[in-house]
């Protein structure tokens, strides 16, 4: 491994999100939101020590708070948050799951009232969260169910 080049440039300045599950990237980007926050970087399917595979997320001169990157848990629960100022990490944080999630997850009863008014955001309450997979309920119709990525909006 140490003769192989960089696939991904290095960042001066940002945020750096490592060790997603393969294949996850594109869908961290969509609940992020902020594809057109300057420049980003993905690397998908990179060999890792750790785990066999990983992606990886550069944004450069974008620097992403806790809120904001403890989305990530729904789909990658062990990545890792790293934030660069002049070359160097300054902080390196690791993923927490919310216990509430807004706007993101789509309720999966189509008499929800987010189902059926324009204006009306989901809200879910966190449940249970493991390994395997999470558990949240509506806020609004009470309904509880798994979060799977055809729910995510």
């Amino acid at each position: 491994m140490s003769d192989q080049h960089y696939r991904v440039f290095k960042i001066e300045n940002g945020t750096v999100i490592d060790h997603i599950v393969p294949t996850m990237a594109l869908k961290i980007i969509d609940i992020l939101g902020i594809r057109d926050k300057g420049l980003v970087s993905i690397g998908i399917n990179f060999d890792s020590g750790k785990t066999g595979k990983k992606d990886i997320i550069k944004f450069e001169n974008v620097y992403l708070d806790k809120t904001e990157t403890d989305l990530i848990a729904l789909f990658s629960p062990h990545a890792t948050i790293n934030i660069i100022k002049d070359n160097k990490v300054i902080e390196k944080r690791k993923i927490e799951m919310p216990s509430v999630i807004n706007s993101i997850i789509k309720c999966p009863n189509p008499t929800c009232v987010t189902n059926n008014y324009r204006d009306c955001d989901t809200k879910f309450i966190v449940e249970r969260f493991d390994e395997n997979s999470t558990i949240v309920r509506c806020y609004y119709c009470e309904k509880e169910t798994t979060v799977i990525s055809e729910l995510i909006k």
